[in-house]
């Protein structure tokens, strides 16, 4: 599993995730703030939350950029039921753990846009070091 940072660093993360990972913060949006069902920002906030954990910071991902097209394969992918369910247990786990209540809805659109950001995030480390192996 992904290295998470720690929940005190979330504000400074989130505030970097938003400059370094633009299309991530577009895809909550669209995914977890769009929705009529989703009015009180409960399920983007949590999204923000565990997105941060997973990108932000200064960690080994974060020179990894990944764009719409990379999140949208992700998403894809774990709507096709190609996600590992330990990952999805974990990321609900996680969900649980926020100070906020979500609709079972949006804990299945929170955990679904997570594990597409994480499958995004395995998709390009793997490519990437594909790349270096062939140089």
């Amino acid at each position: 599993m992904l290295e998470v940072t720690p929940i005190h660093a979330a504000a400074s993360d989130a505030s970097w995730l938003a400059i370094r990972q633009p299309a991530v913060i577009k895809l909550l949006e669209r995914e977890l703030a769009g929705f009529a069902g989703f009015k009180d920002g409960d399920a983007f906030a949590a999204g923000l939350e565990l997105a941060s954990r997973v990108l932000g910071g200064p960690t080994p991902l974060s020179e990894l950029r990944l764009d719409h097209r990379a999140l949208n394969k992700g998403l894809l992918a774990v709507r096709q039921g190609l996600c590992d369910r330990a990952m999805v247990r974990s990321i609900r786990d996680q969900i649980e753990e926020l100070p906020v209540v979500l609709t079972p809805l949006e804990q299945d659109a929170v955990a679904t846009v997570i594990a597409g950001i994480i499958w995004a995030v395995l998709d390009a480390s793997v490519r990437d070091l594909d790349d270096e192996l062939l140089d």
